[in-house]
Protein backbone atom coordinates (compact mmCIF):
# COMPACT_ATOMS: atom_id res chain seq x y z
CA UNK A 1 0.00 0.00 0.00
CA UNK A 2 1.08 3.84 -1.02
CA UNK A 3 1.94 5.56 1.94
CA UNK A 4 0.77 8.60 0.65
CA UNK A 5 -2.63 7.29 1.22
CA UNK A 6 -2.31 6.24 4.80
CA UNK A 7 -0.52 9.19 5.86
CA UNK A 8 -0.42 12.38 3.41
CA UNK A 9 -3.62 12.13 2.09
CA UNK A 10 -5.18 12.44 5.55
CA UNK A 11 -2.84 15.41 6.39
CA UNK A 12 -3.90 16.93 3.10
CA UNK A 13 -7.81 16.72 4.11
CA UNK A 14 -6.83 18.05 7.53
CA UNK A 15 -5.35 21.30 6.24
CA UNK A 16 -7.78 21.48 3.38
CA UNK A 17 -10.16 21.53 6.24
CA UNK A 18 -9.09 23.82 8.30
CA UNK A 19 -8.17 26.53 5.38
CA UNK A 20 -11.56 26.31 3.49
CA UNK A 21 -13.55 26.68 6.89
CA UNK A 22 -11.61 29.86 7.66
CA UNK A 23 -12.79 31.06 4.78
CA UNK A 24 -16.37 30.23 4.87
CA UNK A 25 -16.49 31.73 8.57
CA UNK A 26 -14.64 35.41 7.07
CA UNK A 27 -17.37 34.84 4.50
CA UNK A 28 -20.24 33.51 6.67
CA UNK A 29 -19.20 36.78 9.41
CA UNK A 30 -18.93 39.82 6.48
CA UNK A 31 -22.26 38.47 4.99
CA UNK A 32 -24.11 37.93 8.58
CA UNK A 33 -25.44 34.40 7.97
CA UNK A 34 -25.08 33.61 11.58
CA UNK A 35 -26.78 30.73 13.74
CA UNK A 36 -28.70 33.49 16.51
CA UNK A 37 -29.54 32.37 19.78
CA UNK A 38 -32.20 31.37 21.46
CA UNK A 39 -34.01 30.20 24.74
CA UNK A 40 -32.99 26.72 24.39
CA UNK A 41 -29.60 27.61 22.92
CA UNK A 42 -26.45 27.16 24.89
CA UNK A 43 -24.25 29.52 23.71
CA UNK A 44 -24.98 33.68 24.09
CA UNK A 45 -23.16 35.26 21.54
CA UNK A 46 -24.19 34.75 17.21
CA UNK A 47 -21.42 32.80 15.27
CA UNK A 48 -21.50 30.89 11.68
CA UNK A 49 -23.02 27.80 10.94
CA UNK A 50 -23.15 25.27 7.99
CA UNK A 51 -19.47 24.01 8.62
CA UNK A 52 -21.09 21.21 6.76
CA UNK A 53 -20.47 23.26 3.39
CA UNK A 54 -16.82 22.51 3.88
CA UNK A 55 -16.86 19.06 5.76
CA UNK A 56 -19.34 17.29 3.80
CA UNK A 57 -18.26 17.85 0.03
CA UNK A 58 -14.31 17.12 1.57
CA UNK A 59 -15.78 13.57 2.59
CA UNK A 60 -17.70 12.56 -0.19
CA UNK A 61 -15.00 13.32 -2.69
CA UNK A 62 -12.67 11.55 -0.44
CA UNK A 63 -14.54 8.30 -0.49
CA UNK A 64 -14.83 8.60 -4.19
CA UNK A 65 -11.36 9.11 -4.71
CA UNK A 66 -10.56 6.08 -2.44
CA UNK A 67 -13.42 3.66 -4.53
CA UNK A 68 -11.62 5.04 -7.54
CA UNK A 69 -8.57 2.87 -5.83
CA UNK A 70 -10.24 0.08 -5.05
CA UNK A 71 -9.57 0.37 -1.94
CA UNK A 72 -13.16 1.54 -0.65
CA UNK A 73 -15.64 -1.40 -2.26
CA UNK A 74 -17.63 0.41 -4.69
CA UNK A 75 -21.16 -1.09 -3.87
CA UNK A 76 -23.14 0.18 -1.89
CA UNK A 77 -20.39 2.91 -0.90
CA UNK A 78 -21.27 5.21 -4.42
CA UNK A 79 -24.53 5.02 -3.61
CA UNK A 80 -24.33 5.46 0.50
CA UNK A 81 -22.96 8.73 -1.24
CA UNK A 82 -25.25 9.71 -3.84
CA UNK A 83 -28.04 9.85 -1.33
CA UNK A 84 -25.70 11.69 1.40
CA UNK A 85 -25.62 14.48 -1.17
CA UNK A 86 -29.72 14.31 -1.24
CA UNK A 87 -29.62 14.72 2.33
CA UNK A 88 -26.87 17.31 2.27
CA UNK A 89 -28.74 19.67 0.27
CA UNK A 90 -32.09 19.41 1.76
CA UNK A 91 -29.96 20.04 5.34
CA UNK A 92 -28.64 22.82 3.79
CA UNK A 93 -32.14 24.71 2.83
CA UNK A 94 -33.18 23.39 6.13
CA UNK A 95 -30.20 26.06 7.79
CA UNK A 96 -31.56 29.05 5.74
CA UNK A 97 -35.47 28.13 5.55
CA UNK A 98 -36.15 26.18 8.87
CA UNK A 99 -38.09 23.39 6.69
CA UNK A 100 -40.88 21.55 8.43
CA UNK A 101 -39.83 18.52 10.34
CA UNK A 102 -42.29 16.46 8.73
CA UNK A 103 -40.61 16.86 5.56
CA UNK A 104 -37.32 16.68 6.46
CA UNK A 105 -37.80 13.48 8.12
CA UNK A 106 -39.77 11.73 5.01
CA UNK A 107 -36.91 12.90 2.91
CA UNK A 108 -34.67 11.13 5.49
CA UNK A 109 -37.02 7.83 5.27
CA UNK A 110 -36.98 8.01 1.82
CA UNK A 111 -33.93 8.47 1.59
CA UNK A 112 -32.89 5.10 3.38
CA UNK A 113 -35.71 3.16 2.37
CA UNK A 114 -33.70 3.09 -1.57
CA UNK A 115 -30.47 2.96 -0.45
CA UNK A 116 -31.31 -0.09 0.98
CA UNK A 117 -32.76 -1.74 -2.10
CA UNK A 118 -28.99 -1.86 -2.70
CA UNK A 119 -27.72 -3.40 0.62
CA UNK A 120 -30.30 -7.02 -0.70
CA UNK A 121 -26.82 -9.04 -1.64
CA UNK A 122 -25.96 -8.26 2.14
CA UNK A 123 -29.10 -8.92 3.79
CA UNK A 124 -29.60 -12.40 1.92
CA UNK A 125 -26.37 -13.30 3.52
CA UNK A 126 -27.55 -11.59 7.06
CA UNK A 127 -30.33 -13.91 7.17
CA UNK A 128 -28.56 -16.83 5.49
CA UNK A 129 -25.96 -16.34 8.43
CA UNK A 130 -28.72 -15.57 11.35
CA UNK A 131 -31.91 -17.57 10.34
CA UNK A 132 -30.52 -20.37 8.41
CA UNK A 133 -29.76 -22.46 11.71
CA UNK A 134 -32.86 -21.79 13.45
CA UNK A 135 -35.04 -22.88 10.84
CA UNK A 136 -37.18 -19.66 10.41
CA UNK A 137 -37.32 -19.41 6.24
CA UNK A 138 -34.00 -17.50 5.87
CA UNK A 139 -35.42 -16.46 2.23
CA UNK A 140 -39.12 -15.97 3.56
CA UNK A 141 -40.15 -12.08 2.19
CA UNK A 142 -42.16 -11.08 5.32
CA UNK A 143 -38.94 -11.83 7.29
CA UNK A 144 -37.16 -9.68 4.78
CA UNK A 145 -39.41 -6.89 4.81
CA UNK A 146 -39.23 -7.16 8.76
CA UNK A 147 -35.38 -7.05 8.46
CA UNK A 148 -35.61 -3.97 6.32
CA UNK A 149 -38.02 -2.16 8.35
CA UNK A 150 -35.70 -2.25 11.31
CA UNK A 151 -32.66 -1.23 9.65
CA UNK A 152 -34.71 1.43 8.33
CA UNK A 153 -35.48 3.04 11.63
CA UNK A 154 -32.41 1.94 12.74
CA UNK A 155 -30.72 4.04 10.23
CA UNK A 156 -32.62 6.88 10.48
CA UNK A 157 -32.05 7.20 14.28
CA UNK A 158 -28.31 7.17 14.10
CA UNK A 159 -28.49 9.72 11.10
CA UNK A 160 -30.50 12.27 13.84
CA UNK A 161 -28.49 11.22 16.76
CA UNK A 162 -25.24 13.73 15.41
CA UNK A 163 -28.39 16.36 15.20
CA UNK A 164 -29.75 16.27 18.21
CA UNK A 165 -26.47 16.14 20.43
CA UNK A 166 -24.64 19.11 18.52
CA UNK A 167 -25.55 21.16 21.05
CA UNK A 168 -22.23 22.38 22.79
CA UNK A 169 -18.86 23.18 21.62
CA UNK A 170 -16.96 20.06 20.53
CA UNK A 171 -19.14 17.87 21.06
CA UNK A 172 -19.74 16.24 17.57
CA UNK A 173 -16.35 16.86 16.89
CA UNK A 174 -15.16 14.68 19.70
CA UNK A 175 -17.60 11.91 18.92
CA UNK A 176 -16.48 11.36 15.71
CA UNK A 177 -12.82 11.61 16.04
CA UNK A 178 -13.60 8.74 19.06
CA UNK A 179 -15.46 6.75 16.82
CA UNK A 180 -12.77 7.43 13.39
CA UNK A 181 -9.82 5.98 15.81
CA UNK A 182 -12.27 2.93 16.93
CA UNK A 183 -13.08 2.31 13.83
CA UNK A 184 -9.28 2.66 12.67
CA UNK A 185 -7.66 0.19 15.10
CA UNK A 186 -10.12 -2.39 14.78
CA UNK A 187 -9.79 -2.94 11.08
CA UNK A 188 -5.98 -2.76 11.56
CA UNK A 189 -6.62 -5.37 14.48
CA UNK A 190 -8.43 -7.19 11.30
CA UNK A 191 -11.55 -7.45 13.75
CA UNK A 192 -13.80 -5.15 11.08
CA UNK A 193 -13.86 -4.85 7.63
CA UNK A 194 -10.67 -3.36 5.67
CA UNK A 195 -12.26 -0.41 4.08
CA UNK A 196 -13.58 1.32 7.12
CA UNK A 197 -10.02 1.67 8.25
CA UNK A 198 -10.26 4.32 5.13
CA UNK A 199 -13.53 5.83 5.97
CA UNK A 200 -11.78 6.09 9.42
CA UNK A 201 -8.97 8.30 8.05
CA UNK A 202 -11.45 10.51 6.13
CA UNK A 203 -13.46 11.41 9.00
CA UNK A 204 -10.98 11.25 11.51
CA UNK A 205 -8.55 14.08 9.49
CA UNK A 206 -11.27 15.87 7.98
CA UNK A 207 -13.57 16.47 11.45
CA UNK A 208 -10.45 17.09 13.29
CA UNK A 209 -9.71 20.49 10.72
CA UNK A 210 -13.41 20.76 12.08
CA UNK A 211 -12.81 20.53 15.41
CA UNK A 212 -9.63 23.43 15.38
CA UNK A 213 -12.27 25.96 14.44
CA UNK A 214 -15.53 24.19 16.56
CA UNK A 215 -13.69 23.53 19.96
CA UNK A 216 -14.49 25.82 22.71
CA UNK A 217 -15.11 28.93 22.14
CA UNK A 218 -16.64 28.03 19.09
CA UNK A 219 -15.70 30.09 15.99
CA UNK A 220 -18.24 28.13 13.77
CA UNK A 221 -21.02 25.42 14.34
CA UNK A 222 -21.45 21.94 12.15
CA UNK A 223 -25.15 22.90 10.94
CA UNK A 224 -27.72 20.59 9.68
CA UNK A 225 -25.96 20.29 6.35
CA UNK A 226 -23.29 18.15 8.56
CA UNK A 227 -24.77 16.55 11.07
CA UNK A 228 -26.77 15.36 8.73
CA UNK A 229 -25.36 13.88 6.41
CA UNK A 230 -22.08 12.49 8.67
CA UNK A 231 -25.04 11.10 10.72
CA UNK A 232 -26.03 9.28 8.13
CA UNK A 233 -23.10 7.85 6.45
CA UNK A 234 -21.78 6.96 10.56
CA UNK A 235 -25.13 5.18 9.97
CA UNK A 236 -24.25 3.04 6.87
CA UNK A 237 -20.89 2.10 8.84
CA UNK A 238 -23.07 0.21 11.30
CA UNK A 239 -25.25 -0.71 9.26
CA UNK A 240 -22.77 -2.48 7.09
CA UNK A 241 -20.98 -3.82 9.95
CA UNK A 242 -24.28 -5.36 11.34
CA UNK A 243 -25.45 -7.04 7.90
CA UNK A 244 -21.47 -8.54 7.61
CA UNK A 245 -21.83 -9.57 11.52
CA UNK A 246 -18.34 -7.82 11.53
CA UNK A 247 -18.08 -6.17 14.98
CA UNK A 248 -21.31 -4.49 15.22
CA UNK A 249 -21.52 -4.48 19.01
CA UNK A 250 -18.12 -2.70 19.32
CA UNK A 251 -19.25 -0.33 16.56
CA UNK A 252 -22.30 0.51 18.91
CA UNK A 253 -19.78 0.61 21.72
CA UNK A 254 -18.09 3.62 20.30
CA UNK A 255 -21.26 5.46 19.95
CA UNK A 256 -22.50 4.59 23.38
CA UNK A 257 -22.65 7.67 24.97
CA UNK A 258 -24.92 9.37 22.32
CA UNK A 259 -27.31 6.62 21.61
CA UNK A 260 -27.81 6.39 25.16
CA UNK A 261 -28.23 10.34 25.91
CA UNK A 262 -30.47 10.67 23.21
CA UNK A 263 -32.23 7.96 23.57
CA UNK A 264 -33.35 8.45 27.53
CA UNK A 265 -33.62 12.05 26.88
CA UNK A 266 -36.45 10.65 23.99
CA UNK A 267 -38.18 8.33 26.52
CA UNK A 268 -38.42 10.75 28.87
CA UNK A 269 -40.23 13.42 26.58
CA UNK A 270 -42.36 10.58 25.36
CA UNK A 271 -43.46 10.03 28.81
CA UNK A 272 -43.94 13.60 29.59
CA UNK A 273 -45.90 13.80 26.40
CA UNK A 274 -43.69 16.47 24.88
CA UNK A 275 -43.52 17.14 21.10
CA UNK A 276 -40.24 14.61 20.23
CA UNK A 277 -39.52 16.51 17.09
CA UNK A 278 -39.95 20.35 19.04
CA UNK A 279 -36.00 21.54 19.41
CA UNK A 280 -35.20 21.55 23.09
CA UNK A 281 -32.32 21.62 25.57
CA UNK A 282 -33.11 18.47 27.95
CA UNK A 283 -30.24 15.95 26.70
CA UNK A 284 -28.13 15.55 29.97
CA UNK A 285 -24.91 17.35 28.49
CA UNK A 286 -27.19 20.25 28.27
CA UNK A 287 -28.37 20.13 31.54
CA UNK A 288 -24.62 20.14 32.99
CA UNK A 289 -23.70 23.18 30.66
CA UNK A 290 -27.05 25.13 31.99
CA UNK A 291 -26.44 24.50 36.10
CA UNK A 292 -22.95 25.97 35.14
CA UNK A 293 -20.23 24.12 34.05
CA UNK A 294 -18.34 25.40 31.01
CA UNK A 295 -18.53 23.82 27.58
CA UNK A 296 -14.92 22.52 28.52
CA UNK A 297 -15.90 20.86 31.10
CA UNK A 298 -18.28 18.94 29.94
CA UNK A 299 -16.31 18.40 26.55
CA UNK A 300 -13.49 16.91 28.72
CA UNK A 301 -15.42 14.41 30.88
CA UNK A 302 -17.20 13.49 27.80
CA UNK A 303 -14.25 12.94 25.61
CA UNK A 304 -12.58 10.48 28.38
CA UNK A 305 -15.68 8.30 28.71
CA UNK A 306 -15.40 8.04 24.75
CA UNK A 307 -11.81 7.34 25.11
CA UNK A 308 -12.46 4.56 27.65
CA UNK A 309 -14.99 3.31 25.11
CA UNK A 310 -12.71 2.77 22.28
CA UNK A 311 -10.60 -0.03 24.45
CA UNK A 312 -13.53 -1.78 25.83
CA UNK A 313 -14.27 -2.20 22.08
CA UNK A 314 -11.51 -3.16 21.12
CA UNK A 315 -11.67 -6.16 24.22
CA UNK A 316 -15.06 -6.90 23.90
CA UNK A 317 -14.03 -9.93 21.66
CA UNK A 318 -12.38 -12.05 24.40
CA UNK A 319 -15.47 -10.59 26.83
CA UNK A 320 -17.85 -9.73 25.30
CA UNK A 321 -20.74 -9.53 28.33
CA UNK A 322 -18.67 -8.19 30.96
CA UNK A 323 -16.96 -5.42 28.71
CA UNK A 324 -20.76 -5.23 26.99
CA UNK A 325 -21.94 -3.86 30.78
CA UNK A 326 -18.82 -2.22 31.95
CA UNK A 327 -19.48 -0.03 28.66
CA UNK A 328 -22.82 0.72 29.77
CA UNK A 329 -22.50 1.32 33.25
CA UNK A 330 -19.31 3.66 32.64
CA UNK A 331 -21.63 6.01 29.76
CA UNK A 332 -24.65 5.67 32.96
CA UNK A 333 -22.07 6.99 35.61
CA UNK A 334 -21.60 10.00 32.84
CA UNK A 335 -25.01 10.23 32.64
CA UNK A 336 -25.58 10.77 36.34
CA UNK A 337 -22.25 12.95 36.62
CA UNK A 338 -24.13 15.45 34.16
CA UNK A 339 -27.29 15.27 35.70
CA UNK A 340 -26.56 16.70 38.75
CA UNK A 341 -26.51 20.17 39.17
CA UNK A 342 -23.59 22.63 39.77
CA UNK A 343 -22.74 22.94 43.94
Amino acid sequence: MNLSYLFFYPIFILFLTIFSLKILINFLNKRNILDIPQKRSNHNIPKPKCAGLIIVPIIIVSIFFFINLDLIKSEPWKYICYFTIVLFLTSFLDDIFNLPSSLRLLIQIISITLVLQFFDTYINEFMEKTFSQLNLFHKNELLKLIIKILLIIMWLWITNLFNFMDGIDGISASQLITFSLGIIILSLNSEMLLEFKYLGLIFFSSILGFLYWNQPPAKIFLGDCGSIPIGFLIGGICILSLLKLNNFIPTMILLLYYILDSSLTLANRILQKKNIFKAHSEHFYQKKVRSGWSHQQVLLKITTVNSILIIFALLYTNNKIPILICSILIVLSLLFWLSKKKT
